[in-house]
């Protein structure tokens, strides 16, 4: 019995943890008793990452939808006073007419018609006289949503007769195509439905797609397709749901996939005289010229030809999920071309097939059996540490997610075959976070997951900027004009070497509580302490008035603190330090920065590489503050600065001009700084003009100033150099820095 009782307990988790996952995720995607919107979600993007992967289908020669698209070009042909919307119905009678003689099986006009032509009665009847010889022509008709929620409520009944679908032209023989396409929740356009149903009509109707697939046919008008648990069935068509009213459109491309031709176009026979045509006093007709015509052409044989509205004004514009890039907009299809990727769908049979409800759940039980069998082998394998376990059970839910994610986007390229991606991972998930509470009960471990601690350090104005507008702490950023700072004590590693543990601990504090407080009284943001580096910027969160300004005096500021800084330290320890800052503007992301739980409020970018690239060429050139060009042009007016150099820093190829910040303008200290700098400066004019001879006698001059000075020194011997070997005669003063 004992013997019983230990198999049964050693084997019931293996069955009961399957189960009860099978069961939950079943509950939580088949929608029972209620739907999990973000799951939703997550389904409906991998659809459109699976169709992002889609080869794009050459159709323009081979499809049987045409369309005729109504762009600003139409209008440069129509003649005044009728360039203006809406055209006279004698138009699309032409139209209607000239696309029946070159033979075309279906005609949708995908544009609503609710009132009487504005130039003249007698160009209603021309266009019903056009509909009803063709006997090939669906109007477009739309559901007067807000009537029907109205009717809905019993407010007010509509009798049929009065009842046009919002286009005059239905009742010339029925043929209306209802235009409006269901989107789902997330705005994306990828289903299309065959029917709709009008309760102000008490009737069916078919979408405008189906109603041309009627006269594509030969069916009647107001035919309707039949339906089963699985599929609809239209002329011996099997269509499969992908829900329970609607099929799954499968995109052939983007925008412009299929062929458009230009309404004026099929306008233009020998009857009608375009603007071209009016102005150069000379007949064109592209319609019907007996050389190049496109009625010769054949081109419109046996088609189905969509006319529909190509304007941007006009709002038929909407996202699907097929993208021909990863900017926004890049999915972006007209309404009238939707249409025509359903309408080719059925005529060419070429479907996407979803997975059956059934075959998914008994998938999701397998699954779920397989994975917490193998989840909980690998946890109560003794053979195996803890961690390591833990490890290779995390890296298979890796791989099984990995896994589906490809095997979906393979069925759906290869096969066109939609399965779950949500059902699967999910049940791999949640069997392994059941395995994993049932063997940590069992065994009585300690939990190895140890919750990651949330925490940001942020200065006072954030922190009113945040608490006040709670959502800037979302993942993402914006991009903004910033300068950015970056400093970092000279010779760290050596001065620390000189002081005891104790005393280097104080010293940094004292340096980082300094100097931070120097850039927070200016207004600036603390980003992050790298060591004994700092980096910080101006000009977000919140926009700073003058940050290139406060970048510079909270740079001249921590200069002279760290004199006091030295004094303190000096005695005991024979401190001599000395800071290095780079101050750099340009348009840099920001924002929080990293994953959900943890993450930074940074700033990323070329310009936060050139600041701190700045920083660290003060050591080359023996400078203290170094500041970009574009700080310069913005600070002129009220600092004092020195030249250094045209720099190209590693990995770039735009040169820059870089210069020492002395200090500000009404600073007498900075001012007696820069007038021993004068010789140097005149020196550095000499230089970049060639005049090497000259420029050397200045730098000796200034070397004999300013004895210390590492810039003199570099360009007197850079100077040197020339006058032995001469530049050639394009040289251009530049220096490439090649460290970072």
């Amino acid at each position: 019995m004992k013997k019983f009782n230990k198999i049964i307990k050693k084997i019931l988790p293996n069955v009961i943890i399957p189960i009860i996952t099978a069961l939950i995720i079943i509950f939580i995607t088949q929608n029972i008793f209620f739907s999990i919107k973000p799951l939703q979600e997550v389904e409906l993007k991998y659809l459109d990452i699976r169709f992002s992967n889609k080869p794009i289908v050459d159709i323009k020669d081979s499809a049987d939808v045409i369309i005729l698209g109504i762009s600003q070009a139409d209008y440069d042909q129509i003649p005044e006073p009728y360039n203006s919307w809406p055209w006279p119905r004698s138009y699309f009678a032409k139209v209607v007419t000239n696309l029946k003689n070159a033979g075309v099986k279906a005609v949708g006009i995908d544009i609503l018609m609710s009132n009487d032509d504005k130039y003249s009665a007698q160009n209603d009847n021309l266009f019903e006289q056009a509909i009803l010889n063709s006997r090939n022509v669906v109007v477009a008709g739309e559901l007067d949503v807000e009537a029907e929620m109205q009717l809905a409520k019993g407010y007010f009944t509509i009798k049929n007769n009065s009842y046009n679908f919002r286009n005059k032209f239905y009742s010339v023989d029925s043929s209306v195509g209802i235009v409006q396409i269901g989107s789902d929740g997330d705005g994306i356009y990828r289903r299309y439905e065959p029917l709709v149903i009008s309760s102000a009509t008490e009737s069916i109707l078919p979408t405008f797609g189906f109603a041309l697939l009627n006269k594509y046919y030969g069916l009647k008008a107001n035919k309707l397709v039949n339906l089963s648990n699985s599929y609809f069935e239209l002329a011996g068509k099997k269509i499969p749901l992908y829900d329970k009213s609607s099929m799954l459109i499968n995109f052939y491309g983007p925008n412009g996939t299929f062929e458009y031709f230009r309404f004026s176009d099929v306008l233009d026979d020998k009857y009608f005289k375009t603007k071209d045509e009016l102005y150069y006093e000379t007949d064109i007709n592209i319609w019907d010229d007996e050389f190049s015509g496109l009625l010769q052409s054949g081109k419109f044989k046996n088609k189905i030809v969509l006319i529909g509205s190509t304007l941007a004004e006009d709002k038929d514009f909407h996202p699907i999920s097929f993208s021909q890039g990863k900017r926004v907009g890049d999915n972006q299809m007209w309404g009238v071309e939707i249409h025509a990727n359903a309408i080719q769908n059925v005529i060419w049979n070429d479907f996407l097939i979803k997975q059956p409800v059934d075959i998914e759940i008994i998938s999701i039980f397998c699954l779920s059996f397989l994975s917490c069998f193998v989840f909980l082998f690998i946890k109560q394998n003794k053979k195996l540490n803890v961690i390591f376990a833990e490890i290779i059970n995390l890296s298979l839910l890796a791989i099984s997610f990995v896994g589906f994610y490809y095997l979906g986007i393979y069925l759906f390229v290869e096969h066109k075959y939609i399965i779950s991606f949500i059902s699967p991972v999910t049940t791999i998930i949640l069997g392994y976070f059941l395995t994993t509470g049932y063997h940590v009960i069992s065994v009585r471990k300690h939990n190895l997951m140890i919750k990651g601690m949330f925490g940001q350090y942020v200065n006072k104005s954030l922190v009113n900027e945040l608490i006040n507008n709670p959502e800037k702490l979302s993942l993402g950023g914006i991009k903004k004009n910033i300068t950015i700072m970056f400093s970092d004590i000279e010779g760290f590693t050596s001065i620390s070497e000189k002081m005891q543990p104790e005393e280097l601990v104080e010293f940094i504090n004292s340096y980082l509580s300094t100097m931070t407080s120097i850039v927070l009284d200016n207004q600036g943001t603390l980003d992050k302490y790298l060591g004994d580096s700092l980096m910080a910027f101006w000009g977000a969160p919140l926009d700073v008035e003058n940050k290139e300004l406060n970048a510079c005096v909270t740079a001249i500021l921590m200069h002279k603190k760290m004199d006091k800084i030295k004094n303190s330290f000096g005695t005991n320890s024979q401190v001599n330090v000395k800071t290095r800052i780079g101050i750099n503007s340009d348009d840099v992301v920001v924002g929080n920065i990293g994953g959900e739980e943890r993450f930074d409020y940074t700033v990323m970018g070329d310009g936060v590489n050139l600041a701190s690239r700045l920083e660290g060429a003060n050591k080359i050139y023996g400078t203290s503050i170094m500041i970009s060009e574009a700080v310069y042009k913005k600070v002129q007016k009220e600092v004092i600065t020195r030249i250094i150099d045209k720099i190209v820093v590693k990995g770039k190829t735009e040169p820059i001009e870089v210069y020492e910040l002395l200090g500000l303008k009404q600073d007498k200290q900075a001012v007696e700084k820069f007038n021993l700098f004068q010789d140097y400066i005149d020196g550095y004019n000499h230089f970049i003009n060639r005049n090497f001879d000259q420029a050397k006698e200045y730098f000796q001059k200034s070397l004999i100033l300013n004895p210390h000075d590492k810039l003199s020194q570099i360009y007197l011997e850079r100077a040197e150099n020339y006058i032995l070997y001469p530049p050639e005669k394009n040289w251009i003063p530049i220096s490439h820095l090649s460290s970072k």
